[in-house]
């Protein structure tokens, strides 16, 4: 292809032009950044009377983002729940209890440990994302 390159899902995108050259790849943002501008310069422009001005004023102003600690919280709640709620609940307290009891130990405990692992680290996931 001469004039453009074809991506695997058929997008095209210019060899060359605003959008090429080294480090100017589909999905970096300088190369968003110039195929936008020179759309924009290409298209005219069209007058609304001040419509966007007025649109722009009267939107809502940005909400304040929720606490960071509400996910591992509400995670650790729900737990808390199903631990009690569920027969499933009275075998991983039981598995916990025998995991930290050194007579009754056995390997087939450390299974208890999952959850407890996924637990930490969807929390901490949740929390690094914000």
């Amino acid at each position: 292809m001469s004039n453009q390159d074809k991506d695997m899902d058929g997008t095209t995108y210019p060899a060359s032009g605003p959008g090429s050259g080294p480090g100017w790849r589909p999905g970096s943002d300088a190369w968003l950044e110039a195929l936008l501008r020179a759309d924009a310069a290409a298209q005219p422009h069209i007058a609304d009377d001040g419509f966007a001005d007025r649109l722009m004023r009267r939107l809502p102003a940005p909400r304040k983002p929720a606490p960071r600690w509400i996910v591992p919280t509400a995670t650790a709640l729900g737990s808390a729940a199903a631990l009690l709620l569920t027969p499933a609940g009275a075998w991983f307290a039981h598995s916990l209890q025998a995991l930290f009891d050194f007579r009754s130990f056995s390997p087939a405990h450390l299974i208890v440990l999952v959850p407890v692992a996924m637990f930490y680290a969807m929390s901490f996931s949740a929390l690094r994302d914000r």
